[in-house]
């Protein structure tokens, strides 16, 4: 019950809900763009206009991301600021780490090179464990 209660941030003030739903909203946004362009380009029917409008759609939806995310931080209370950023920090960590050691098995030819998708969801998901850590443990 405690996992779900985290997931579903049950707690939290309606303004942050709020904030974090926008964020929310924008970061799925944000990652349609970037399959869209991955099929696009696949599927080799990306030419320079078309191409330009999904990066300035995929750049504009990121920053805005990262704006509404800083002001979800700015409006929470000290406690859920320090579950995201240690969740952030682990997040970061664990995706600089793997990197790394990927990128020596990489140069050594022992396996493919890595594709930055994983990277992303290699971040996305520790930074999700880190929340739900966090908001266990703080709780």
């Amino acid at each position: 019950m405690k996992i779900l209660d985290a997931i579903c941030a049950k707690g939290l003030p309606k303004r942050d809900l709020k904030n974090a739903n926008r964020v929310n909203l924008l970061a799925l946004l944000w990652a349609a763009t970037l399959m869209l362009s991955t099929y696009l380009t696949e599927g080799e029917q990306l030419n320079g206009v078309i191409l330009t409008i999904v990066f300035s759609l995929h750049t504009l939806i990121g920053i805005a991301m990262l704006v509404s995310y800083r002001h979800f931080l700015i409006q929470l209370d000290e406690m859920e600021r320090k579950v995201q950023l240690d969740a952030l920090a682990l997040s970061v960590g664990v995706t600089i780490i793997c990197f790394s050691s990927y990128s020596i098995l990489e140069n050594g030819a022992t396996v493919p090179p890595l594709n930055a998708a994983y990277l992303i969801a290699l971040m996305a998901l520790t930074y999700m464990v880190g929340i739900i850590k966090g908001r266990i443990n703080y709780r």
